[in-house]
C-alpha cells in the first residue's frame, strides 16, 4: 500500500483544514493508501487539538519532535542587516527538520497544505530524496526572491483553490495549470430560520487585520438604518478604535459576537447574508457554503470574489463592493431581505466533493 504524508504549517483551523478532513475521510474510505499527517502547530479546535482530530478521522498523526524556531532576539539582531537573512537562517534551521521528518516517515508521496513560501523546506528535501511532491496553494502569498530561484530548480504538481489563485502564482513562477476547488458537502434540506423583522448578516471570520472588521465597523457607526444586525462567527482580540468600534455596536445592539463554530449551517439558516471584506483570498469557504445554503453575499471586490459571482446562480443577490468604509455604508444602507431562500445549485455542482476527491485521487494515481 503506498503511504501519503499530508504536512500543513497552518497556525489554526480554517477552510484549509476542513477542505483537508473531506478529503482525509473519502481516502481512509479507499483503503488505496496509508495515510500519514504533521501538523506543525497542534492547535485546538473547540476542546480538542488537531492531531486528536486527525487520529480520529483515521490518519495516523506523526509525534514526531517540533521544529525548533528562532528565538526573538536572534531573529531582531538579524533583522538589523537583513530581513532576507532572518529568512534565509529560518529556511535553514526548517530545511534540516524537513529532512529528518521525511526520513522518519518515508512516504511515497508528500502532499503540502499551505503555500509556496512556508512549504519550502518539505518540497526540498523530497526533491533530495526522491519523494513526489504535490504543492497545494491554499492562500496567496508572495514568494521571496531567494525561494523563487530556489523553486525553480525543484520538481512538483501544484494543485491551486481557484483560478486567481493559479494566476496569482503564474505571474510569479512558471507551475502546471491544475485549479480544484475546495468542496462543499450539504447535508439535509434547506432552512428558513431567518427573523422576518430584522436584515441577519453572518461575518465568518478570525479578528485579523486583514479580514477587514475595521472597516465593517466603521461603516456600521456610520450607518443610519436599525435593521441590520451582524453576528461575528470567530475568535481573536480588537485592540485599540477597532475595539472602541465594537464596544459602541455592541451597546447598540446591532454586533452580536458568537465566537468559533465548527459547524455553520444552523448561523446560515438564521442568515440573510454572509459578509467578506477580506484583502485577499485563495478560496474563501464561507462564501461557497453561504450561497449553498441560500444566503446572499457582501463581499470585497478581489478576483476570487468575482470568479465565484461568475459561477453562482444568485448574482441578483451577491454583492461585490469595494474595500472601503464608504462603499460598504452604501451597499448596507441600500440592501433589501430577500424573499426566499433557494440553494446556489451552480455553487453545488461546481464545488462538490464528488469533483474534488476524484480530481485529487487522479492526480495521486499519475505520480505513485
Amino acid at each position: 500500500m503506498k503511504k501519503i504524508l499530508f504536512v500543513d504549517t497552518g497556525l489554526e483551523f480554517g477552510g484549509g483544514t476542513k477542505s483537508f478532513l473531506y478529503l482525509l475521510d473519502a481516502l481512509i474510505d479507499k483503503k488505496d493508501y496509508e495515510i500519514l499527517t504533521y501538523f506543525e502547530n497542534d492547535y485546538l479546535v473547540n476542546t480538542k487539538k488537531i492531531s486528536q482530530i486527525l487520529n480520529e478521522h483515521g490518519a495516523k498523526h506523526l509525534n514526531f519532535n517540533h521544529i525548533k524556531r528562532m528565538g526573538k532576539l536572534k531573529k531582531e539582531l538579524l533583522r538589523i542587516f537583513s530581513k532576507e537573512l532572518v529568512y534565509k537562517k529560518m529556511y535553514t534551521e526548517n530545511l534540516r527538520f524537513a529532512r529528518e521528518l521525511l526520513r522518519f516517515a518515508n512516504p511515497d508521496l508528500l502532499h503540502l497544505n499551505n503555500h509556496f513560501s512556508t512549504n519550502i523546506a518539505y518540497n526540498v528535501a523530497a526533491n533530495e530524496l526522491g519523494i513526489n511532491v504535490i504543492q497545494h496553494c491554499r492562500k496567496n502569498a508572495k514568494i521571496e526572491n531567494f525561494k523563487l530561484n530556489i523553486l525553480k530548480d525543484l520538481k512538483f504538481k501544484t494543485i491551486c483553490v481557484s483560478q486567481s489563485t493559479y494566476e496569482f502564482y503564474k505571474s510569479q513562477i512558471c507551475i502546471d495549470k491544475n485549479v480544484i476547488y475546495n468542496p462543499i458537502e450539504i447535508h439535509g434540506n434547506l432552512c428558513d430560520n431567518r427573523d422576518d423583522n430584522i436584515i441577519n448578516i453572518v461575518m465568518p471570520a478570525n479578528f485579523l487585520s486583514l479580514k477587514g472588521h475595521d472597516l465593517v465597523f466603521e461603516a456600521m457607526i456610520e450607518m443610519k438604518r436599525k435593521d441590520i444586525i451582524l453576528t461575528l462567527a470567530g475568535n481573536g482580540v480588537f485592540e485599540g478604535k477597532v475595539l472602541s468600534n465594537f464596544e459602541i455596536l455592541k451597546k447598540r445592539g446591532v454586533v452580536k459576537h458568537i465566537g468559533f463554530v465548527e459547524n455553520m449551517n444552523e448561523v446560515y439558516e438564521k442568515s440573510d447574508f454572509v459578509l467578506g471584506f477580506s484583502t485577499d483570498e485563495g478560496l474563501p469557504r464561507v462564501v461557497i457554503e453561504g450561497l449553498a445554503k441560500g444566503c446572499g453575499i457582501i463581499f470585497s471586490d478581489i478576483k476570487v470574489a468575482r470568479e465565484i459571482y461568475e459561477i453562482s446562480s444568485l448574482k441578483d443577490i451577491f454583492y461585490i463592493v469595494n474595500r472601503n468604509k464608504m462603499s460598504l455604508k452604501e451597499c448596507l444602507e441600500n440592501i433589501k431581505k430577500p424573499n426566499i431562500k433557494k440553494p446556489d445549485y451552480s455553487i453545488i455542482k461546481q464545488f462538490s466533493l464528488e469533483n474534488y476527491i476524484q480530481s485529487i485521487d487522479l492526480l495521486y494515481k499519475s505520480l505513485i
